[in-house]
């Protein structure tokens, strides 16, 4: 049985014609292991003063730079300290806050109709005699 010895040259060339992740990666001694998990109760923690976490988002830019963003819940009695850094908080929005400065980036506003339940939801593809019991 012949083994192909795959040259930098033919690993580039079959890499330029298949889109996707790269091949192989080089060998290392070293074992690669994922980011460390992130601490839900210290996130907790450190969004108190300004509402209750409901999210926390790790993101990866094209530079393998990790951010990590708290979405929190605003409480309502702090929106006079949310309006003096120019955000004004409406029923059911959601602070993104930048988990490094901790301080507030953005408003999120949930679409109230995309928060229904699944009973009350249609169907994707309309109504189906089949499979749908009649609305009578």
């Amino acid at each position: 049985m012949e083994k192909a010895n795959m040259t930098r040259a033919m690993r580039d060339f079959i890499q330029s014609t298949l889109p996707g992740f790269p091949l192989v990666q080089e060998s290392s001694d070293r074992l690669l292991r994922g980011p460390a998990p992130v601490d839900r109760e210290r996130a907790r923690a450190a969004c108190a003063p300004m509402g209750a976490l409901t999210t926390v988002v790790v993101t990866e830019d094209a530079n393998k730079r990790r951010r990590t963003w708290y979405i929190v819940d605003p409480d309502p009695s702090l929106a006079h300290h949310y309006a003096a850094q120019g955000f004004e908080l409406v029923d059911g929005c959601k602070v993104l806050i930048d988990a490094e400065a901790m301080r507030p980036l953005a408003l999120i506003d949930l679409d109230p109709a995309s928060t229904a339940s699944e009973a009350d939801a249609p169907a994707p593809c309309g109504f189906n005699p089949y499979w749908d019991l009649s609305p009578a």
